[in-house]
């Protein structure tokens, strides 16, 4: 059995007891525009009476509007994963953890905050904590499967797949904690079997009680979120400028300053990507709150840090491979960004 068929053999997309008395009561209520979102005192008569006609374990999740992840998870889960309801109505809701919705077939519409995003097979959507957000999905052709993540686990597993590119990690960081109106990540990845058999896979161990469990999800999420920016990282659609030319441009405007922070100048960057360089300078801004050049110096003294744990290499060395003409400029530029001499570093 390969990856693929876990979709197939484990999951029946057929409608559930619930989705079926969701899909009644939304029928028999079309006044209550139950597909658009709403807070969760204006449907909670929906709830209950889904919940008389179909008593379930569901209760105590859907009847809150914000979950915290010390109840949410149990007996000690990092990672937990479930079938998105059909035709449960669209409700506000926010978690103090993070949310990946993967739309497995069909389509849906997720709102977060004041935007509506359309989902459709194949994509992907990470939600950051603390942010107001609803799925709308209202057709038995749908299937979303939600993997939910303690905030400690999504950052080991999706920053630490990032750990050699700091500029990107920051990007990304920035767009998940300190957007003010779109925090979230956004893959279309056109139904990308690589990255979907690894979801069929967590599943299939989700739905499992075995040893180590939870280490192998764990392992599992891991290996998703490496082949998820191995395969689409590049372009992955940026909330900032998502109805604009740049959206494609800036994660590889990112990266080719993290590759060449050495060398390259703002000139050289304009001219490759061919923008001004007022232009290069405002997308770099808006993506990481850096300049151009905070961004170079950041870049260089990670490196010198990273050098200076070696004891083996000079200071004049250091100078040169993190893009200092002489060891006196080094120095000065060291000791203004980080207080103390390379030496001093290097003795501490």
């Amino acid at each position: 059995m390969n990856f693929n068929d876990y979709f197939y053999i484990e999951l029946n997309t057929s409608l559930t007891d619930r989705e079926i008395v969701f899909k009644e009561i939304f029928n028999k209520h079309p006044d209550r525009a139950l597909y658009i979102p709403h807070n969760l005192d204006e449907v909670r008569d929906i709830l209950e009476e889904a919940y008389q006609n179909n008593p379930d374990n569901f209760k105590e999740k859907l009847f809150n509007a914000h979950l915290i992840e010390n109840t949410f998870f149990k007996n000690n889960a990092d990672t937990e994963l479930y079938q998105h309801c059909r035709y449960l109505p669209a409700m506000w809701h926010s978690h103090n953890f993070f949310e990946i919705i993967c739309v497995i077939k069909g389509n849906c519409t997720n709102y977060i905050k004041n935007q509506e995003l359309p989902m459709k097979r194949g994509d992907i959507c990470i939600i950051a904590p603390e942010i107001s957000h609803a799925i709308s999905a209202f057709s038995d052709d749908c299937f979303i499967c939600n993997i939910l993540l303690r905030t400690s686990t999504f950052e080991k597993a999706f920053f630490g797949t990032l750990e050699e590119n700091d500029i990107l990690s920051n990007f990304f960081a920035r767009c998940l904690y300190h957007s003010p109106s779109n925090p979230y990540l956004y893959f279309q990845t056109g139904y990308d079997t690589e990255v979907f058999n690894y979801i069929g896979y967590a599943y299939h161990e989700f739905s499992r009680n075995r040893q180590y469990k939870n280490r192998m999800l764990n392992s599992i999420i891991n290996a998703f979120f490496i082949i998820l920016l191995r395969n689409h990282g590049n372009n992955v659609i940026v909330p900032e400028f998502i109805n604009t030319s740049q959206s494609e441009d800036v994660v590889f405007i990112l990266k080719y300053i993290q590759e060449h922070f050495n060398t390259v100048s703002l000139a050289e960057l304009s001219k490759f990507f061919n923008y001004s360089e007022r232009q290069i300078q405002r997308i770099i801004k808006t993506s990481t709150d850096l300049s151009f050049s905070e961004n170079i110096l950041r870049l260089k003294m990670k490196k010198a840090k990273k050098l200076l744990k070696n004891s083996d290499i000079s200071i004049s060395v250091i100078a040169k491979e993190t893009g200092y003409t002489d060891s006196g400029t080094f120095r000065q530029a060291f000791k203004k960004y980080y207080g103390m001499t390379p030496q001093k570093y290097r003795s501490q």
